[in-house]
């Protein structure tokens, strides 16, 4: 793998995309000046900036305001695409209510404990399990109406992270998909939906190539993004099995790993 400071093979990138959370941010969910300073250099540049996270919407858009972005953010994992700078949402691929209330009963039925919550970008539902408050619901199919959730949020406490994954991509197959940001529950989404789905969307909506796209990321969440640009770079503190997966491993997210590439990319041009 290349050094992160080896500037060869990033003349030709048109297009950064991003995630938030351990990689542009620093371990305080805060973004540094100079991460800040290296997007806004990019943008101003003619660089297309994307902001790619697990995150949604009505988290994203302050940060995305604050950088200045304009073009789009792609939120909850792939499942929305959104305009800058109003938020607009331009394409989500949610689960269908009549997938839910397949496999939540399933899901009860193979996981101990489990729990869930439906994320739809503007709001949150939780079953009383998880967060007991005025919102919350018994039963999370409870909430179930017209409206397509974007996310199902599952926690189990026998169950770490990748494991509770696994058990549910098994009995949930060709219907749902679950992966981690590296927080504690699994995040699940229509199956084939992911920030790799999304991104190569938009970058072919754009006019552009996967060589031409650049694409951080410290989870395994971003496995699928790494997969569809021609450059992958992992954060000095992803696992091991994602700096494999990376053609580029930069420094961590607390040492300004993103700025770094980014100036090489600038420096290159």
């Amino acid at each position: 793998m290349k050094s992160a400071a080896d500037a060869t093979g990033l003349g030709q990138i048109a297009l950064i995309a991003t995630d938030l959370d351990g990689t542009l941010l620093n371990t305080g969910h805060a973004l540094s000046a100079r991460n800040a300073a290296a997007l806004k250099r990019a943008q101003e540049a003619g660089l297309v900036v994307v902001l790619v996270t697990g995150r949604p919407i009505r988290m994203v858009l302050p940060l995305a305001r604050e950088l200045g972005l304009h073009g789009h953010v792609i939120c909850t994992n792939g499942a929305a695409t959104h305009r800058l700078p109003g938020g607009e949402r331009e394409d989500a691929q949610g689960i269908p209510a009549e997938v839910l209330r397949g496999v939540v009963p399933r899901l009860r039925q193979g996981i101990a404990g489990v729990g869930f919550a439906l994320e739809y970008g503007d709001r949150v539902v939780r079953e009383t399990g998880l967060r007991d408050d005025t919102e919350s619901v018994p039963d999370i199919l409870d909430a179930l109406n017209n409206e397509v959730a974007l996310k199902l949020i599952v926690r189990s406490p026998g169950h770490e992270t990748h494991a509770l994954n696994a058990v549910i991509n098994a009995l949930c197959a060709g219907e749902l998909e679950a992966t981690s940001s590296g927080a504690s529950f699994s995040e699940v989404a229509a199956w084939g939906v992911n920030k790799g789905y999304a991104l190569s969307r938009l970058y072919r909506s754009l006019g552009l190539e996967a060589g031409q796209c650049l694409a951080f990321g410290d989870a395994h969440n971003d496995l699928p993004m790494f997969g569809c640009v021609g450059t992958a770079v992992a954060m000095g503190n992803a696992p091991a099995d994602l700096k494999q997966a990376a053609s580029r491993v930069t420094a961590s997210n607390d040492e300004d790993g993103v700025a770094l590439v980014i100036e090489a990319l600038l420096e290159a041009r």
